[in-house]
């Protein structure tokens, strides 16, 4: 079983770094665009059984996601930060199945199909950024297919991780002995923690390494790059420029 986790920051604040180009209406018009897309293709991928979206202005994401079969976790005030975020959903998720959310269209957030809460042994969560235009089906079954225990989907930099794919039990359960006798000052220490920030697939790296994990990195076209710059648009694909332009046309 598979969870996919996608943060999402409010309308108003996001793709600040375009505001060269794109009025404020356009952005949050783009992150609607973005989200909409990265939800959509885990939706439609296999392996991905539930998606979770974590968020600290949940009335824009239910109207960016609604129609959507997604369940909305609201970040609260005193867990802030990209890291914070994450790490709050995969605690709700792992104490209770149902996510404590609901659904982008207003239904209740239910628990996995089979009955078992989300956070059962042997299940993923897999960490999706929410502004990945290129993103497709094939490259998210890709990371599925990886037996690695932790998958890390580089940007085109080679610095930063778009998506994780990471125990789910890794991060709640204590570590195993193999770990601790690796690195004793583990000794006490929770699971995999998220490494979110600038230098990110070196951190996750060393966080897998440090608690006995191996580690696979994979660097695919739709998985490499984000949309944050200018010069972010100018790397993607025409095909994928054209479809987000339909919808920003002030995208040039």
């Amino acid at each position: 079983m598979t969870t996919a986790l996608v943060p999402l920051r409010d309308g108003v604040s996001g793709k600040s770094r375009l505001a060269a180009v794109l009025d404020a209406g356009s952005r949050r018009r783009l992150v609607r665009v973005l989200a909409r897309h990265v939800v959509s293709t885990l939706l439609a991928a296999d392996g991905i059984e539930r998606v979770v979206v974590v968020t600290a202005d949940p009335v824009f994401t239910r109207e960016t996601l609604a129609g959507l079969a997604v369940e909305v976790l609201e970040q609260p005030a005193d867990r802030p930060g990209l890291n914070g975020a994450l790490e709050h959903a995969r605690e709700v998720l792992a104490a209770d199945g149902t996510a404590g959310g609901t659904a982008a269209d207003g239904t209740a957030g239910g628990s996995a199909a089979d009955g078992t809460a989300a956070g059962a042994a042997g299940s993923r969560l897999l960490v999706a950024h929410a502004d990945l235009p290129a993103l497709t089906r094939q490259d998210v079954t890709a990371l599925l297919a990886e037996t690695a225990p932790v998958v890390i989907a580089t940007d085109r930099y080679r610095s930063g991780t778009n998506l994780l794919l990471v125990p789910f039990e890794g991060g709640v359960s204590s570590l195993s002995a193999v770990a601790k006798a690796r690195n004793p000052a583990l000794e006490g220490e929770g699971g995999f923690r998220f490494r979110f920030g600038v230098g990110s697939l070196a951190a996750h790296l060393d966080e897998a390494a440090a608690h006995g994990l191996a580690a696979t990195v994979v660097d695919r076209p739709g998985t490499a790059v984000d949309l944050d710059t200018a010069d972010d648009w100018s790397q993607l694909p025409d095909e994928v420029r054209a479809a987000v332009r339909h919808e920003v046309p002030e995208l040039l």
